[in-house]
């Protein structure tokens, strides 16, 4: 019984041990790990081209000359000032005024952060998330030729106009 008990050990400190590991199972763990690897740097490389629905890249620093000016040219061009004010003045949309990193009650119940990441999805899909208090999808309706979905830079370019506004 003994004898079988040391063989057991022996067994599993070998099985443990990845130099007693047959040279195919061995293969099989590096190859497994290499795919990760693979994969996980490919999923990094699709992340950078443009999304389906754009995401901010937006950083902590401010927003350059050339990205406000952007900015305020859509803000202009596209109608946006039809409906929303950077002065803090109630229109048929919210200011954009004071509006980022601000707190927005939603029609849906929930109140949510207005950061990037919000604005750019509503931006993109203005049924998505309505601010309470304004009517839902006349925004839809104004943008309905724009396709800023297809326009990630655009988008970028009105965030940081938003943004700028605290």
């Amino acid at each position: 019984m003994r004898a079988y008990a040391l063989n057991l050990r022996e067994r599993r400190a070998k099985r443990n041990n990845p130099r007693s590991m047959p040279r195919r199972a061995l293969v099989h763990v590096l190859l497994t790990a290499l795919a990760a690897l693979a994969f996980a740097v490919l999923v990094a490389a699709c992340g950078s081209s443009a999304p389906k629905h754009p995401k901010s890249t937006h950083t902590a620093t401010s927003p350059s000359a050339t990205l406000l000016s952007t900015g305020k040219q859509l803000y202009a061009s596209d109608g946006c000032e039809d409906c929303h004010s950077l002065n803090g003045t109630p229109n048929t949309g919210p200011t954009w005024k004071g509006l980022y990193e601000s707190r927005v009650a939603l029609t849906n119940g929930r109140t949510i952060t207005a950061d990037a990441a919000y604005l750019t999805e509503h931006i993109v899909d203005p049924t998505a998330l309505t601010v309470r208090g304004f009517p839902g999808g006349v925004m839809a309706e104004a943008i309905q030729g724009d396709d800023l979905m297809a326009k990630p830079a655009d988008v970028r370019a009105l965030v940081a106009l938003i943004e700028s506004l605290k």
